[in-house]
């Protein structure tokens, strides 16, 4: 019995601590059934031997006294059992912490994820005031409602919503922010599975308020442009898309409805106009909802835009270089405004300069530059940087308020010519740099069968303590080429022996 008590003894702790592992391995990694299957056998044992050990302690007498050897050794293994207890314990609460384990990402379905029941699911009766209703009866949404992303409802023709699927977000009375990342597939149930109180870039942009989808919305002629793509066509899928306010550039699926759309109490913006005056260029800027089916890429999106505002081409010229300057400023080296071709270059925040194209033709460009000493306002400096040259600009950099080099290269690239300002970009030299003095030509100029005269595209020059060095290869993009340095600002250059 002796014998039996002991091994009962030795079976409880050792299953006790297999279930402590199993236990931290399931709370770091997940995986609860093959867990489960592991101790079942465990926890079986763990019970048999804890009953059994206490039996038998009781027919031995509770009141005997036990020996010191045993005494001694019962401490140690209780001392043992409570530090491994511990560790694991520690372990497990580890797994607990955000983004350490298994554990943490559970315990935030527990308390974020939520199961809402969308009684109404037809879209053409309920539209999205029904979806908010149901989401309004369990979760209490914010009044002012922003979204994050877009508010997406695919449904059939007879209106049955399909899926849904929307980033939600507003601030409560007490200031506190709520976000709502909504999703519902129909072939997965009736419910929609709502994530709550998440990370979310809540600025709160007004652009992307809730509401006047809601207003766009309340008007039937998105209702008739399903009914007319439905007629004749069974299983045809459509879908709505908000993103907020949107910007358009094209008259094409436009459709101008009149109505609130800020909730202001009044109606703004030019009109039943807007689709017709963007022919003249500029855009057209509004709260607008797409309607599209999207297994049909053949079919022309329908939007429909309330309070459209015009900007015309002068003004999103202006917007575009403001932004460009702007960007231009953050940078250290050249920009590009890929729309036009304009090269941006500053010094510090207020002095620039820009190569403006004048004229372009067959891939060449003409320029002039300007420039600015506030970091807004821009005068002409010089009419002709490149003395009548034509091609692609390919730098411009200053090194302070006079001294500046513009770059460029013909339209194939394969060549290009380097100009110099010592008066902050008034007048232009070019520069002559003494390649027939080279000593040493790459080793694949060999290979090539290339000859000092082969090097002629110049790339900008870097300022290195007081020396500006520049280095030429045989085309745009080549990493071997042969440098050149200079003592006097570009006055005057030597080759640079590597």
């Amino acid at each position: 019995m002796k014998i039996l008590y002991k091994i009962c003894g030795k079976l409880i702790l050792v299953s006790y601590l297999f279930m402590l592992y199993e236990f931290w391995h399931l709370c770091q990694y997940g995986g609860i059934a093959n867990h489960v299957r592991r101790l079942v056998l465990p926890v079986l044992i763990f019970l048999a031997c804890t009953l059994t050990w206490f039996i038998l302690r009781r027919r031995q007498g509770n009141g005997a006294k036990t020996a010191g050897q045993n005494k001694k050794i019962l401490w140690i293994e209780g001392f043992f059992l409570l530090a491994v207890t511990v560790y694991f314990a520690g372990r497990i609460i580890y797994a607990a912490i955000p983004y350490h384990g298994a554990l943490s990402w559970k315990l935030d379905e527990w308390m974020r994820k939520k199961e809402v029941r969308l009684e109404h699911d037809n879209f053409l009766e309920s539209g999205a005031k029904g979806i908010l209703f149901d989401l309004n009866q369990t979760l209490e949404l914010p009044e002012e409602l922003y979204i994050a992303g877009s508010f997406a409802v695919d449904f059939d023709a007879d209106g049955v919503i399909r899926s849904l699927n929307t980033f939600l977000y507003g601030r409560e009375d007490d200031g506190e922010i709520r976000t709502f990342l909504v999703d519902y597939q129909r072939n997965q149930g009736q419910d929609m599975t709502v994530w709550i109180d998440g990370e979310a870039n809540a600025d709160f942009d007004e652009d992307k308020r809730l509401s006047p989808m809601l207003a766009i919305l309340k008007q039937d002629s998105w209702k008739k442009q399903v009914k007319a793509w439905a007629a004749g066509q069974e299983g045809t899928v459509f879908e709505i898309l908000y993103y907020g306010k949107r910007s358009f550039s094209s008259p094409q699926g436009l459709t101008y409805l009149p109505g609130d759309a800020d909730g202001d109490g009044k109606e703004n913006g030019v009109g039943q106009e807007a689709p017709f005056m963007i022919m003249n260029g500029g855009q057209i800027s509004g709260f607008e909802v797409s309607l599209h089916i999207p297994d049909e890429d053949w079919v022309t999106p329908q939007r429909y835009i309330m309070e459209p505002e015009y900007i015309s081409k002068e003004q999103l010229k202006e917007e575009r270089e403001q932004q460009q300057t702007e960007s231009a400023k953050e940078t250290q080296s050249f920009t590009v405004d890929q729309s036009d071709g304009t090269m941006y270059f500053f010094l510090d925040d207020k002095r620039g300069w820009r190569l403006v194209v004048a004229d372009a033709a067959a891939g060449s460009r003409f320029y002039l530059l300007e420039k600015t000493a506030d970091g807004h306002t821009w005068e002409r400096a010089c009419e002709d940087p490149f003395g009548g040259e034509i091609g692609v600009a390919q730098g411009l950099i200053f090194f302070d308020e006079n001294l500046g080099f513009a770059c460029i290269a013909g339209a194939s690239s394969s060549y290009s010519r380097l100009y110099r300002t010592q008066d902050g970009g008034a007048t232009f030299t070019p520069v002559t740099l003494p390649v027939d003095t080279a000593e040493k030509l790459p080793e694949s100029a060999s290979q090539y069968g290339l000859s000092a005269s082969d090097y002629d595209y110049v790339n900008m020059p870097e300022k290195e303590g007081d020396l500006l060095s520049v280095q030429v290869t045989t085309e745009e993009g080549g990493e071997e080429g042969i440098s050149f340095i200079s003592s006097d600002g570009g006055e005057t250059w030597e080759y640079r022996v590597k």
